[in-house]
């Protein structure tokens, strides 16, 4: 889920990105320190990672962590518990996997999550869901999150928010740490984030988008890893299904899964892992439609631990190989 003002600009080439996106070994720079504060986390709804936030001191709700958002904001279900004053400020676009709106922007107030506070915040309010789906109560975005070294523990059910500079005391010494390059968009100073997967020797960038519950590669890529493979023959083996994917908007469209033997970040590797082809209309709108990209959605760390370095743009990661798919 992408929260933007303007339109996509400043976009990196595929081979640029993929020159860009190094991988190395974890390096930090004094003694460990703890971390500022550690909450719980839970995976719900659509598989994401789920948190309890408190709104001017009413809740908890239910926040879903999404570092493909830009901007934290809440669903309209929250309305029966607070209420929200339109801001000063003017409409904000929300651009989904299937299409963009543009919704007004209004004075939340103090979202807290434990300690940590966005003071008198201003964001959007996203339409609930159709039932039967339920929708949370807000998105907890980059504006929060790129404000500390964000670690999610896999093993503890934790997130642990460490200061930009901090040096962790989680144990990491035998992680992969894989650059991740700012994706800038016209007129706003937050980027997103990219790394780069690897898939048949294909280096493909890809935005780290934990709102996506599923990954999502687009036809450019799905074209390039199959090149040479005869995909009926894969087909008869369970390699390309039918699937339906919906966006935050709540709209379904049509798109097809395959299962991919190996990919992998460094020495982090997924093995039969199983990704979506969709040519979402961010991969449109971001002008990319046709150079292989995806969105690594929150299924790519489900079972392990990881930490988003904003201030130092790396993302760290645990890199033993995960059976997935299954």
């Amino acid at each position: 889920m992408k929260y933007r003002a303007k339109k996509a600009a400043c976009v990196m080439s595929a081979a640029a990105m993929a020159a860009s996106c190094a991988s190395y070994a974890p390096e930090f720079a004094g003694p460990p320190q703890p971390p500022v504060e550690q909450i719980p986390y839970r995976i719900e709804y659509q598989g994401w990672l789920t948190v309890d936030a408190h709104i001017d001191g009413v809740g908890p709700f239910d926040f879903i962590v999404d570092s493909g958002a830009t901007i934290t904001s809440v669903f309209a279900n929250i309305t029966q518990h607070t209420e929200l004053k339109p801001a000063a400020r003017g409409p904000i676009q929300i651009v989904g996997l299937t299409g963009s709106r543009t919704l007004p922007a209004y004075e939340i107030g103090d979202i807290s999550i434990s300690t940590l506070m966005l003071p008198d915040h201003i964001g959007v309010v996203l339409p609930d869901w159709a039932p039967p789906n339920t929708p949370p109560q807000g998105v907890l975005g980059l504006d929060f999150l790129e404000r500390y070294r964000t670690l999610f523990s896999e093993k503890e059910r934790l997130i642990k928010f460490y200061a930009p500079n901090a040096t962790p005391d989680h144990p990491m010494s035998d992680w992969t740490a894989t650059s991740m390059e700012p994706f800038l968009v016209d007129g706003e100073a937050d980027p997103l984030y990219i790394v780069n997967v690897s898939v048949r020797g294909l280096q493909i960038p890809c935005i780290i988008d934990l709102g996506a519950s599923g990954t999502i590669f687009n036809m450019s890529a799905y074209r390039r890893i199959t090149r040479g493979l005869h995909v009926n023959g894969l087909r008869q083996h369970g390699f390309r299904t039918g699937t339906n994917i919906r966006d935050v908007f709540d709209t379904e469209d049509k798109a097809f899964a395959i299962r991919i033997i190996r990919m992998h970040m460094n020495s982090a590797v997924w093995a039969n892992h199983i990704v979506i082809v969709y040519d979402a209309k961010i991969f449109d709108d971001f002008g990319i439609d046709n150079q292989p990209f995806c969105l690594i959605g929150a299924d790519m760390f489900a079972d392990r631990s990881f930490m988003l370095d904003f201030a130092g743009q790396t993302l760290y990661i645990e890199p033993e190989t995960i059976r997935s798919g299954r």
